[in-house]
């Protein structure tokens, strides 16, 4: 792929400040006051480097360039991301080829780690958490077959993945001649039983494959799937087989059977069948074809009468629209959508009571089933009615947060801007557009017309226009004929034959004798879209309003008679006769609307873990109930875990690499817990050992130590510094306490691996405005961005500018009162920068000053469950609740944007701070830690979704016309990602957008779901919008509230209140029954408490009593709560009568 000079050298300052951290990042790891003296995360440009330095965290004798050449060479050969490059690299590494291992089953071991870590991209920790290895066992007749052990991370792989991991498995066992495993009829009915166990008692399955299936896959598979249990609740059925070594359930088993092969099986066959082409020999797969033949005839069972995006109602979380009804359908893409996020106009955020913000995730009814949403002013917003029955189009955030209070109905919500790129991706049929203005201009130039401005085209031209050149009235001068009924249109035409027009207004007769009789007609001219006001006893429309309607109608001039006379039959639709009263063509300007609710909230804020420590220290039970480090200090020890070193200068036993007194290297010792005695190796007794022991140290001397090397006074340690309760990980290593210190003092929390890290929600966008990032140009200049999209020098703030594939804009909001990224990282700067030269004796890197010195500092992306991060820059600042970069950065994330979110730490806090050896030792433990960095975004080498994403300014002509008539999406061609990869062209650059918008920070920033303080709150607000909102049946959402949310939440806790344990309410020790003296036996504290309180049992109750006074709720629920609410009271006795201030009732 050949890039453009300006990428070329993009990517080369990029690496120059890479290495710069990595330097510095060296030089302090080389002090010996880490776990380990190096930097710990390597830096992969390749996926190749990725991959395999990922599995060499395992097999450190598979980091070898040869390695890396060959994946590179299987990828000129086959063709990058092809199921054939992952099958010949497990191949030959499970040969030896490279290198050697201690057996033959760790060679296949380590060959099949490589192969799938190269189907998930080297960036998720599947390979090495998710598939935990192979073992032998043998068939009916005495022959070995391979069983392979899957866990729970195994889901990070992603449904595909996981499949072709299976595959990879069977084709190494071939190659090696082991025989096919032999299900017998109990082990195939096991898989069927676990599965249904699993999905109804565990977690939801993304695909819950019938019996059949299961059965199906159970019975034919040529390895045998199995994993370690997940789970403390055994199989209903089918217990104690030989073959099988536990009879718990396998959550890694389920997923793999379930969402992987039994979901993903025709695409699997596709990919297999490809890889055969190829010329490998995989054998005993034939039955998948047979499966996917059963897959396509499965009976889908039982039908839900809510559909799939509602059905999972949340409380508080407002519906938007029920099928069929609420948005209206617009193709485009905005700078801040594409890549599953969507627009909407600034104005319909504002009338859904903000509970929709930039970053708010919409569960949607198709074509996909979620999105994010950002703003896009360009598109059309909502049209309401207000309390005195005017109707008002509205334009503007601010107007419409202003007339929120006033609204009696939504009429209409307003557009959602969904890119074709996205429709295409899920291989949708296309939806229906509302006629709009970009499809007029192409009928326009069609027709060989031009115009500069079509979103802004007056009556008149429009009607010059039409007529010059046979084309559609202006979108901006038709309404929503559609949308009328027989009745309602005849009620209008009779209503407008009443009409009058003065002063060039349109003003129909609505005194109160008139009102009853013209009712349909004012209904009509509502649902039409026309903005109207009511002034004493008649209903006006404006000028423009005036005009429109009357051509629509096929008047002229405002001196003919109006009188409309025309044959309508009752199965004819309004617009049909529309057109034949008009002299213009009318075309449909609603299209199809699409339901939707709301899903996650936007989210933009500091990752704390439980506790928010500031340092991974254990403070033990001494630390008392906030794991304070002053806490034990009082106490003057603490318990526990911690390394073991001593220090031959001093004679004296430490818990640090270097000794806190002299400063001098110490040498580490080991302890047998059976012998209990330390040694410098290896137990000679009991051949075991530990580099840790349980001990008591003297936190006030290793406190002390720490203040004096910071030469800090006594006043100067923060007042609460945190730490944890006890470390997790294999040798119980534990950071400095001057890093504690320091993070307490800058306010900032540590992760799980020693990095700090900021949470946000993902958010796409391909350009920007100078204005919009609050980024001087002279500073943008200096980061490369020397001209526009538009290839003119960058001179004012308001030129739009391409982005550039690492590079990142972060979110400074206060609104939410969550901590803004640009404090954050300025403190993490300071924090840094105070340790380097406090601790490390070495120079500070970052010296900040201002917020403008965060931009061009490196950072890491990384999303939850990956295991690579991504190496990102700072360019601006947004006031939006997320994480905006571009496309290609979540793609190299292997995320997209349609609620997902992803963490940012800064690339030197990675390097010096982060440590495998404080992650914890249990299964699942490497997932979400930076174990290699992405130095450089290869869009060939990146989640394959990128491939459809869409680098056109405009669409073709062509979609709208198949889109009327619901052709599939296919039949559509545009330039995308692929086709500029396929040509070997720069896929960064030249990226076009079809909807401008004056700046991506207008709108609701800060949905009203965090800012309302409580749940009856959120419902109420919830229940009211829905009551303005024409598209929602108020009734059905009441009932999904109760059903789904209320009524699960009180049976669980009001179960759980029964088998729950007790706490002391000094040190937080936990007791499964109390104990018989009542008092706490590790401090003998009389004070025990509930754990589950008999309020967080009964508060969605009263919520859920008052839905079903004010709703009109189904019977049975309303009996089901009543049974509920009395259980509760037999338990817990009637709740008392309380006084409450008179105001209450005013």
């Amino acid at each position: 792929m050949s890039l453009a000079p300006e990428t070329e050298l993009y990517f080369e300052s990029l690496g120059k400040e890479i290495e710069k951290n990595y330097s510095i990042a060296r030089l302090a790891r080389a002090k010996g006051l880490d776990p380990k003296d190096e930097v710990e995360v390597p830096l992969a440009l390749t996926m190749a480097a990725k991959v395999v330095r990922l599995i060499a965290t395992i097999y450190s004798q598979l980091d070898r360039e040869d390695i890396i050449n060959r994946i590179l060479e299987l990828e000129k050969q086959y063709g990058a991301l092809e199921t054939s490059v992952s099958l010949k690299i497990a191949e030959e590494i499970a040969q030896e080829k490279y290198c050697k291992f201690e057996n033959q089953m760790q060679a296949m071991d380590a060959g099949i780690r490589v192969g799938f870590a190269y189907t998930t991209l080297g960036v998720v920790s599947s390979p090495i958490e998710g598939y935990t290895g192979i073992k032998t066992e043998k068939t009916q007749k005495g022959e070995t077959y391979i069983k392979a052990y899957f866990s729970g991370p195994i889901r990070s792989a992603g449904t595909t993945a996981a499949g072709i991991g299976v595959l990879i498995i069977d084709y190494i066992r071939q190659l090696f001649g082991f025989a096919r495993y032999d299900p017998t009829e109990q082990e195939a009915k096991r898989t069927v039983t676990e599965l249904y166990d699993y999905h109804e008692r565990i977690n939801n399955l993304q695909y819950l494959p019938t019996e059949q299936e299961a059965f199906f896959i159970g019975k034919n598979m040529p390895i045998q799937i199995t994993g370690e249990p997940t789970e403390k609740r055994e199989v209903s059925n089918f217990k104690n087989l030989s073959r099988i070594e536990t009879d718990f359930i396998r959550g890694g088993f389920c997923l793999i059977i379930g969402e992987g092969l039994a979901q993903k099986a025709k695409k699997i066959l596709r990919l297999l069948k490809g890889a055969q082409k190829n010329g490998f020999q995989i054998k005993d797969w034939e039955w998948l074809e047979e499966y996917v033949e059963l897959h396509e005839k499965r009976d889908t069972g039982k039908t839900d009468s809510s559909p799939t995006y509602i059905k999972d109602l949340v409380a508080g979380r407002p519906v938007f629209g029920h099928p069929g009804k609420g948005f209206r359908f617009r193709y485009g893409r905005s700078r801040v959508a594409g890549f599953s996020a969507a627009s909407i106009h600034p104005a319909t955020m504002a009338i859904t009571d903000n509970f929709i913000a930039t970053g708010t995730q919409l569960k949607i009814e198709k074509p996909t089933k979620g999105c994010c949403i950002t703003p896009c002013d360009l598109i059309d917003g909502p049209i309401v009615k207000l309390e005195n029955d005017s109707v008002k189009k509205l334009s503007s955030y601010e107007e419409a947060k202003k007339l929120y209070k006033d609204i009696k109905e939504i009429i209409y919500l307003g557009d959602i801007l969904f890119p074709l790129g996205d429709v295409m991706n899920r291989n949708s049929v296309l939806i229906k557009p509302g006629y709009v203005e970009e499809w007029w201009n192409l009928e326009l130039e069609k027709a060989g017309g031009k115009i500069k401005d079509y979103y802004n085209v007056t009556l008149e031209e429009s009607i010059e226009l039409s007529q010059k050149y046979s084309i559609p009235l202006h979108p901006s001068y038709i309404f929503y004929w559609t949308q009328i009924n027989y009745e309602e249109f005849l009620g209008f035409a009779d209503w407008f034959n009443h009409s009058r027009i003065s002063d060039e207004k349109l003003l129909f007769p609505f005194n109160s004798s008139e009102k009853q009789r013209f009712q349909l007609g004012k209904r009509a001219l509502e649902l039409l879209g026309i903005p109207h006001e009511i002034h004493i006893e008649n209903v006006i429309l404006n000028e423009i309003d005036t005009k429109a309607l009357l051509i629509n109608l096929g008047f002229d001039k405002y001196s003919c008679e109006l009188n409309l006379d025309f044959d309508f039959k009752s199965e004819t639709q309004a617009l049909e006769v529309i057109n034949k009263l008009s002299k213009f063509k009318i075309k449909d300007k609603a299209g199809e609307f699409i339901g939707s609710r709301m899903g996650r909230p936007e989210k933009a804020k500091l990752r704390k873990l439980t506790g928010s420590p500031n340092v991974l220290f254990p403070v033990g039970k001494e630390g008392g109930k906030l794991r304070s480090v002053n806490a034990a200090l009082e106490i003057g020890y603490v318990h526990g875990d911690f390394p073991f070193y001593y220090c031959d200068s001093c004679k004296k036993e430490t818990i640090y690499r270097v000794c806190e007194i002299c400063s001098q290297r110490t040498s580490e010792k080991h302890f047998c817990n059976l012998c209990k005695r330390e040694m410098d190796g290896i137990c000679q007794i009991h051949q075991k050992q530990n580099k840790f022991k349980n001990t008591k140290i003297d936190i006030k001397h290793y406190l002390d130590k720490s203040r004096q090397k910071l030469n800090y006074l006594k006043t100067d340690i923060p007042e609460l510094i945190k730490g944890i309760r006890g470390t997790s990980s294999e040798n119980h290593n534990i950071e400095d306490l001057i890093k504690g210190i320091l993070r307490a003092k800058y306010h900032l929390c540590v992760n799980k691996d020693g990095t700090i890290r900021y949470d946000m929600t993902e958010l796409p966008i391909s350009h920007f405005k100078p204005k919009e990032i609050e980024v001087s140009v002279e500073k943008l200049r200096e980061l490369g961005y020397t001209q526009d999209c538009l290839r003119e020098e960058l001179i004012n703030d308001e030129q739009i500018l391409e982005l550039k594939p690492h590079d990142i804009i972060i979110p400074c909001n206060s609104e939410c009162g969550d901590e803004k990224a640009d404090n954050v990282f300025i403190n993490v700067a300071k924090f840094l920068d105070e340790l380097l030269i406090k601790l490390y004796n070495l120079p500070s890197f970052y010296n900040i000053k201002k917020r403008e010195d965060l931009v061009g500092q490196l950072g890491v992306c990384m999303a939850p469950h990956n295991c690579a991060g991504v190496i990102c820059r700072i360019i601006g600042f947004s006031k939006v609740q997320g994480l905006l970069a571009s496309p290609y950065m979540h793609a190299a994330m292997r995320r997209d944007c349609d609620g997902d979110e992803a963490a940012m730490m800064l690339l030197l806090d990675v390097l010096i701070n982060f440590s495998r050896a404080f992650l914890p030792s249990h299964r699942g433990g490497t997932q979400d830690a930076p174990l290699v960095l992405n130095g450089k975004i290869y869009a060939r080498e990146v989640d394959d979704q990128i491939l459809d994403f869409e680098l056109v300014n405009n669409y073709p002509l062509d979609l709208y016309e198949k889109a009327e008539q619901k052709f599939h999406s296919s039949e559509i061609k545009i330039e995308m990602v692929k086709q500029r990869i396929g040509r070997g062209e720069d896929p960064y650059i030249n990226t076009g957008f079809t909807h401008d918008t004056d700046n991506f920070n207008q709108g609701a920033t800060c949905s009203s779901y965090k800012t309302l303080p409580t749940m009856k709150e959120k419902v109420f607000s919830q229940m009211l919008l829905c009551t303005k909102l024409r598209s929602v049946d108020q009734s059905d959402v009441a009932r999904l509230i109760i059903e789904r949310h209320f009524m699960k939440d009180l049976k669980g806790n009001l179960r759980k209140f029964t088998q729950q344990n007790f706490r002391c309410g000094k040190c937080n020790e936990i007791f499964r029954r109390p104990p018989l003296n009542g008092k706490c036996t590790n401090c003998g504290n009389p004070k025990l408490i509930f754990t589950i309180s008999y309020g967080s049992i009964i508060k969605y109750l009263e919520p859920a009593l008052d839905l079903t006074k004010n709703f009109n709720v189904p019977p049975y629920i309303k009996q089901d709560l009543e049974l509920t609410k009395r259980y509760i009271e037999s338990i817990f006795g009637k709740e008392t009568e309380k006084q409450e201030s008179i105001e209450k009732w005013f």
